[in-house]
């Protein structure tokens, strides 16, 4: 990064990421949103966007990682440990909630595509923009959401490597130019100083996008990737031994009081008691290392059922209101 290329990027002026994306969304169609799948934070991001959304007349969510197999999905309103892979991590699973709680249609997407052959990149890619496609032409005035995977949300030729990414092919296949937002460029690294240059550089207290002096959008945080605004989140605090952005005013902190019994290590999981407790995706999971660990779970109102597994297979079992 040249120091023209980091006097311009520490010139630009952070505004909210939520306010600026809801304010594009009441001009948008199809709003292209990723994730790296290994940060759990960027499907809470994406969460705290859908009630909004929803307001603005956007009625799908199109999720990749979710098993097309899952027919009952919409119906049942809670993901199971059979709606796909990623999702039975609990921020995903809060993401799906969110949406179904919101009044979307949740959508599998990443299907319809032969895993061998030369052409695997090309034959995902279109298969996925052909499934969304499909929303459009069974609801001609639908407003869409699509969270999917790191590069998919590239509008370049070369989105994939070298391939075209499923944002181009949906762009062409529909004649909507998508709002893509990437997450992943301006968040921090797991590896310290690994961040992109421009992470480093970057300077705001909330989750933000960089605007010029005309109001522009910044999206040139990785020149390999072509997007409509890069998404900065700052780097992670804690509060009461977990992220802080685990918490919302919606997901309280929520202390354990029960003694536990099952011994150190141990895994504590909350499940909303309205939902089936053998196949649900878990509502929070957290770990405690001994009686000095003193995690809260995050939850919204109404009753729970927390069941605390040790490392001898001892179970208990109670229940919270919140």
């Amino acid at each position: 990064m040249s120091a023209a290329d980091s006097t311009a990027f520490v010139a630009l002026r952070p505004v909210s990421a939520r306010d600026y994306i809801l304010r594009r969304a009441r001009t948008e169609r199809i709003i292209i949103i990723n994730e790296a799948h290994h940060n759990p934070r960027h499907r809470a991001f994406t969460a705290a966007l859908l009630p909004e959304l929803a307001k603005l007349g956007y009625r799908y969510v199109a999720v990749e990682a979710l098993n097309e197999q899952d027919t009952l999905l919409n119906q049942r309103g809670y993901p199971t440990l059979a709606t796909g892979f990623y999702t039975k991590e609990p921020q995903f699973g809060h993401l799906l909630r969110t949406a179904a709680r919101s009044g979307f249609t949740l959508v599998a997407y990443d299907y319809g595509f032969s895993h061998e052959g030369d052409g695997q990149v090309k034959a995902r890619e279109t298969a996925e923009a052909r499934n969304i496609q499909r929303i459009l032409q069974a609801d001609p005035q639908a407003k869409i959401v699509v969270h999917c995977g790191f590069s998919h949300v590239n509008e370049g030729p070369t989105g994939m490597a070298t391939e075209p990414a499923m944002a181009y092919y949906l762009s062409r296949l529909t004649g909507i130019n998508p709002f893509t937002i990437d997450q992943i460029t301006l968040t921090e690294s797991g590896t310290p100083g690994g961040e992109y240059a421009r992470y480093r550089l970057a300077k705001a207290p909330e989750s933000s996008v960089f605007l010029t002096a005309d109001g522009q959008p910044y999206a040139g945080a990785d020149p390999n990737k072509s997007v409509d605004v890069n998404v900065y989140h700052p780097r992670t605090r804690y509060q009461q031994g977990r992220p802080a952005w685990t918490f919302t005013p919606e997901r309280r902190p929520v202390p354990l009081k029960q003694a536990l019994t099952v011994g150190y290590p141990c895994l504590v999981l909350a499940y909303d008691a309205r939902e089936d407790l053998a196949t649900a995706v878990p509502v929070d999971i957290i770990e405690l290392q001994s009686t000095t660990d003193q995690k809260a779970v995050a939850l919204g109102k109404g009753r729970y059922t927390l069941v605390a597994k040790g490392p001898t297979g001892r179970v208990q079992t109670w229940s919270v209101r919140r």
